[in-house]
């Protein structure tokens, strides 16, 4: 089995967005200081998934954020997806054959990530800033009360119909390329390990992709895919934060012991 779940708001919370039960430990250091939490239970659990299974973390932090998580920068990972697919690391090491269809596809699209961005700044109102500039993607900050809806919707069918996905969540923006996401690149990680069945574990519209191509899927009650019907089936916790997130890894702790039983 592959076990394929995000990061944030998935597997581990910030300081504001853990509840305040039960009790969590840090799993990340950012400068020194913890910043990503979960409870000690849900931390065993992840790693008893590790052993049993093709563990798999699909992420839009970028690699050296990623590896700041213990389970993640021990090389516990057999496969590492950053930037929201457009990065692939199996056992640490880049895979070339990834990295190439990447660059082929965005070299191929009819409009560039430089230009896009120029649309953007200067078509979009309510942008605070350029936040950063990838390789492939572009993250700018959204001013919440001078955005413009209109001209959002306007330019997700501009971009759409260049090969771009162009996506707010919350007070951040997105841009990058169409073809390539959680989706893609886990259905290119099942085939590079032959794994049969795939479970997913994701909280946002980044991860409907992933778990649109899993045999099983997780989320967690309230978050954002929360009350939607998405056209598959998601089996939500019944607690949220890391309440659920211990609740699912119990879970699915449980079905690998069923089927090594």
């Amino acid at each position: 089995m592959i076990f394929c779940a995000d990061l944030d708001g998935t597997l581990l919370f910030s300081q504001r967005r853990i509840l305040p039960e039960p009790p969590v430990t840090a799993v990340e250091f950012r400068y020194g200081e913890p910043f990503g939490f979960m409870t000690a239970c849900a931390y065993q659990n992840l790693r008893e998934i590790q052993k049993r299974s093709v563990f798999f973390i699909n992420t839009l932090r970028g690699e050296e954020q990623a590896k700041r998580v213990q389970f993640v920068g021990d090389g516990g990972c057999a496969y590492l997806s950053t930037q929201n697919g457009l990065y692939l690391y199996r056992d640490g090491v880049l895979d070339p054959v990834w990295a190439q269809k990447v660059e082929q596809t965005v070299r191929s699209l009819p409009q560039d990530l430089s230009s896009g961005i120029q649309t953007v700044l200067r078509e979009q109102g309510g942008i605070t800033c350029l936040s950063k500039q990838y390789e492939y993607l572009a993250v700018f900050f959204v001013d919440a009360d001078a955005f413009d809806e209109t001209v959002y919707k306007q330019l997700q069918h501009h971009f759409a119909a260049r090969g771009w996905e162009f996506y707010r969540q919350r007070k951040k923006l997105y841009l990058s390329p169409l073809a390539i996401d959680k989706g893609s690149v886990l259905q290119y990680a099942r085939a590079c390990c032959g794994q049969d069945r795939a479970v997913g574990f994701g909280d946002s519209w980044f991860d409907l992709p992933m778990l649109s191509r899993c045999d099983a899927r997780y989320s967690l009650c309230g978050c954002e895919l929360d009350g939607i019907d998405w056209g598959f089936p998601i089996t939500f916790s019944r607690s949220p934060a890391q309440a659920g997130t211990e609740e699912i890894l119990s879970e699915i702790v449980q079905e690998l012991k069923n089927v090594k039983a």
